[in-house]
């Protein structure tokens, strides 16, 4: 009788249809596996049910506790892992299958084995066929059992990759075998476990994957360095192959996980590959213009800036599909952007499609494009910034945002663009970065300190003179202007930004405005918080645009429109300098209003209504109008700038060449010795020049600029100073005097904004020591800081009235024997001039030009300066820092030539 798929007859339509199955099993053929007599062995034999009361337990035992009950079940798995330690070791009788608890053949089947079953190795052969139809899930190391004991006890030659061979296997477009890929998958694990770094005695990793877990983070951060140690083998196939190697470190950092942690065995219930191995540190950096296609497929590490970062879709890592004829749900599809899906047919119906989507077991993941730009101090004089696409996967997803300067590792890869091809009329493959591990530099917040610095901070900050040594320490290659250096100090620093109950944010970063005459290092200023603060961006008015500046709307290669930030909302969280202030045009000017006081940028175009963050310090550089300023005219006839834009300025300072032969000659002695310092092939003596007419105290000694920078990121993440009991009533009747003093005199106009300014000025001196509080000493070094921007303001000659107006507060702040020092200085220049005029415009020499001590002591009695005293002054005669600026002869004061 012939089978009923071969059958052309239809069955009739009562016929049944379980019957006619079993017909259809009855007539297949095969082998019979049901040997002779072998049903007897099912026969009741109540003879042999019989057991030895000796044997039998039936006395009543306790109930044991959930930890007792626990402790014997792992007094039993140590008593099985050392009976398969020993198993391992000893492999036994040859001919005798070795057995093993809950794995081991009984005696029936062993016996039922036959003669093939008397050779080595049948038994496991038998194991791992049972465990296939059982479907038991067991790891590529052996046992599920014994894993932990694999893991421990593993030997070298089981993960040892040195005399494998890859390259002839993907040469020939064929996978990685099954063997090579368990070998690879055992080394990383092992590395997980067992690598420790030179000079520690614990391993490393486990900490970090503890940590990971801790933190429900979706990769591990695997220093290359580090893989090319334990297996320099693995780190080169990582480095040539990583679209083949990675996903198999993917799967064996999942599968060591999901062990250790519930968090991860969920996700590999839900067949969930999100978890990476994220390698950094790769030892060879790449120029983004030198990329070419020895790098195609390879890992690569470059470094660049983010300019452009697109939004955030949802890219199908794992495709289910049914058929839409019979809605049988086909097999998944691991979708990659270099194959090509093709389902096939159904299995149930074999139709060829359509196919619908399954959206409910279909798995997505994040997936997001941003655009690299090389670094402009990169790029060679003449040439254009070269830019790459980066693709973010996962939890890389608005992790970096436009203005991020980012160490980049990843991919190098080339796809097909179909867009290309039809402009170019040939093949042409566009290229793009798949994203490994991104690390942002310049971020605060991100920066780790360690705690040897940490330890050095704390001490440098119970230093009784930091603030001196802090303002000492900007720029120290520029001589002089203390108040301008101050003015950076204190942006650098910034204040304290605050909510107000009715959801209005007040700033709490620090706006200065430079103003000078050329030559006065102004730009220098800017270059050196370029180099020193971890996040600063640096434009100039000429070049900048109010949507270079601010923000632009652009197309992007699908033709949807995005936002691209510009130079303030790359600066988020840092500083933005602009150079040339007073270049812009006043439309473009006026972009900055919204940016500099509510530090957020509104953009409605295109479709698109975004407010975008611009919380950074603006540090600007303007020229006077007519080249030099006029000390004879207002600040507001000085310089071309609007009240609403010098509002928002919390810090002027005006810088002005003027001639004076002690301040000249030291100046020029100090540019020379800082050439000398500064020449690349200076030696040791050469560094250690010093200007012979050194004006400093010995007690200001500049901090390193590399523990400064240091210091600078402490204070922003560790110190949020509060205002607590300040004199407020001093700091009311300071704002009102200066704001009549305003309307009388002109100069720049004072708004209730300064009186913020001078709050976040004293947050920032007490930032700068670093203190969690504000004390009343800080107040009056903001009231001085805001005061010595009004006087620069000023003519010349309500300048002077106005110190000494206004000079009750400025004492307050300066110590003592810098007041003498400044009454040295000004009774030098006018002894100097009167010579001058005496001789008939000759010039004197410095030497020749000396006070009378009873000159000092009757201004020092004066009412001006009532609080210096004969007492201070004594003793500032006898202090180290007179004697370093100045010598006496008889009763004359002499400056040091």
């Amino acid at each position: 009788m012939s089978s009923p798929s071969r059958n052309s007859e239809r069955p009739v339509e009562d016929e049944d249809i379980l019957a006619d199955n079993e017909v259809m099993f009855e007539e297949e053929e095969g082998e019979d596996l049901f040997g002779e007599n072998m049903a007897a062995d099912y026969a009741e034999r109540p003879e042999l049910d019989q057991y030895d009361p000796d044997m039998l337990d039936q006395t009543e035992h306790e109930v044991m506790t959930v930890e007792q009950r626990m402790a014997a079940e792992q007094a039993m798995q140590r008593r099985d892992r050392a009976g398969r330690r020993r198993q391992r070791s000893d492999p036994g009788t040859p001919g005798f299958p070795s057995s093993s608890p809950g794995g081991g053949l009984s005696d029936a089947e062993g016996a039922s084995s036959g003669p093939e079953g008397s050779t080595p190795g049948s038994g496991r052969k038998a194991r791992s066929k049972r465990r296939r139809m059982r479907g038991e899930h067991t790891s590529e190391f052996g046992d599920a059992d014994g894993l932990e004991d694999d893991d421990e006890a593993m030997p070298e030659s089981f993960y040892d990759l040195t005399h494998e061979k890859l390259d002839e296997t993907l040469s020939k477009n064929q996978g990685i075998e099954k063997r090579l890929e368990t070998k690879i998958k055992r080394c990383f694990k092992q590395f997980i476990l067992k690598f420790r770094v030179e000079g520690l005695t614990e391993p490393r990793y486990p900490d970090m994957l503890r940590k990971m877990a801790e933190e429900n983070q979706m990769h591990l951060d695997v220093n290359y360095g580090h893989l090319q140690q334990w297996s320099a083998q693995l780190a080169l196939w990582v480095a040539d192959y990583p679209l083949q190697i990675l996903p198999l470190l993917n799967q064996t950092l999942l599968e060591e996980a999901a062990r250790k942690f519930g968090t991860y065995r969920a996700m590999v219930e839900a067949e969930e590959t999100e978890l990476r191995v994220a390698v950094h540190s790769f030892p060879v950096r790449e120029p983004i213009r030198e990329l070419s296609t020895r790098h195609l497929g390879k890992l690569i590490s470059v470094n660049g800036v983010v300019t452009k970062r697109l939004k955030v879709n949802n890219e199908i890592k794992r495709l289910y599909l049914r058929c839409a004829k019979c809605n049988f749900l086909s097999p998944p599809f691991d979708v990659e952007s270099d194959k090509d899906l093709k389902p096939g047919s159904c299995i149930e119906c074999q139709s060829k499609g359509p196919w619908k989507v399954d959206r409910q077991q279909t798995l997505y993941r994040n997936h997001q494009k941003a655009t690299i730009q090389e670094s402009p101090s990169s790029v060679e004089p003449g040439k254009m910034p070269r830019s790459k696409t980066v693709i973010l996967t996962g939890d890389q997803v608005d992790s970096v945002r436009p203005g991020d300067e980012l160490q980049l590792t990843g991919i190098y890869k080339c796809l097909y663009d179909a867009g290309t091809n039809a402009s170019t009329c040939f093949p042409v493959f566009r290229t793009e970065i798949s994203a490994v591990h991104v690390h942002r530099r310049g971020d605060v917040k991100l920066i780790e300190i360690t705690d040897d610095k940490q330890a050095q901070i704390l001490e440098l900050a119970k230093d009784p003179n930091i603030r001196e040594r802090f303002i000492a320490s900007m720029a120290p290659s520029i001589y002089g202007m203390k108040h301008v250096k101050t003015a950076i100090a204190l942006s650098m620093m910034g204040g304290q930004s605050k909510l107000t109950a009715g959801k209005h944010r007040i700033r709490g970063d620090i706006n200065t405005l430079i103003v000078g005459d050329p030559g006065l290092a102004k730009s220098q200023f800017l270059k050196y918080i370029e180099q020193t603060f971890p996040r600063a961006i640096y434009t100039t008015g000429k070049g900048a645009s109010a949507v270079g500046l601010t923000a632009a709307v652009t197309k992007d290669e699908n033709g949807d429109w995005g936002l691209e930030g510009g130079a303030m909302v790359m600066a988020d969280d840092g500083m933005c300098l602009i150079d040339e202030f007073d270049k812009m045009n006043e439309v473009d000017r006026t972009s900055l209003h919204e940016a500099m006081e509510q530090q957020t940028i509104s953009v409605s175009k295109a479709g698109i209504v975004a407010t975008l963050k611009a919380r950074c310090s603006v540090v600007a550089v303007a020229n006077p109008t007519e080249g030099r300023y006029d000390p004879q005219r207002t600040f507001a006839q000085n310089v071309n700038l609007t009240d609403p834009i010098l509002s928002r300025f919390d810090m002027l300072c005006v810088l002005r060449d003027e001639s004076d032969p002690v301040q000249d000659e030291r100046l020029a002695d100090h540019v020379v010795c800082s050439h000398i310092r500064s020449h690349p092939d200076a030696n040791g003596d050469d560094k250690s020049v010093q200007p012979k007419l050194a004006f400093k105290a010995d007690h200001i000694e500049p901090i390193d600029q590399d523990l400064l920078k240091y210091y600078i990121v402490y204070a922003r993440q560790n110190v949020f100073p509060k205002i607590a009991d300040i004199d407020k009533e001093k700091l009311a009747n300071f704002y009102r005097d200066l704001r009549a003093e305003a309307f009388r005199s002109g100069g720049q106009a004072m708004t209730a904004r300064h009186v913020d300014s001078i709050v976040r000025l004293a947050e920032a001196s007490a930032r700068m020591e670093l203190r969690q509080h504000v004390l009343p000493k800080d107040l009056d070094n903001a009231i001085m800081c805001m005061l010595e921007s009004f006087i620069q303001s000023q003519k010349h000659q309500v300048a002077e009235e106005l110190r000494k107006r206004f000079s009750r507060y400025i004492v307050k702040t300066v110590s003592p024997a810098e007041q003498f020092v400044i009454l040295l200085d000004k009774m030098f220049k006018s002894k100097f001039e009167e010579m001058k005029l005496s001789r008939q415009g000759v010039a004197p020499e410095l030497a020749e030009v000396g006070i009378e001590m009873a000159d000092m002591a009757r201004i020092v009695e004066q009412d001006d300066l009532q609080d210096l005293n004969m007492n201070e002054a004594q003793a500032f005669l006898k202090s180290q820092r007179f004697q370093i600026s100045f010598r006496v002869e008889g009763e004359r004061i002499f400056r040091m030539i």
